[in-house]
């Protein structure tokens, strides 16, 4: 991965979560709960790669601690998108 990937990332995610946190706080849709988390995991995530690149926690980099919770976020959000497509397409919506 080239050196200035992560800072990209970072700043593709942070801007991210400013948006689906106002979808969520506007909706209370479950889905963009889902995506906010998402988006704020790996907000961190690349924050602590960036930052703190050589800060460990037991056998793993630290930013891989909130990295693995993202990619169960991520699946949830998907989850929950693919489920609100369907009902619409069921109720015409």
């Amino acid at each position: 991965m080239p050196e200035w990937w992560p800072i990209l990332l970072l700043f593709v995610f942070a801007t991210h979560l400013p948006v689906f946190a106002w979808r969520w706080a506007r909706t209370r849709a479950p889905r963009h709960a889902a995506t906010t988390l998402t988006f704020a995991l790996l907000t961190v995530s690349y924050a602590l790669r960036v930052l703190a690149p050589d800060a460990w926690l037991g056998d793993w980099p630290l930013y891989t601690w909130f990295r693995v919770p993202a990619w169960i976020a991520a699946l949830l959000s998907v989850g929950l998108l693919l489920h609100h497509v369907a009902t619409r397409r069921e109720t015409g919506g």
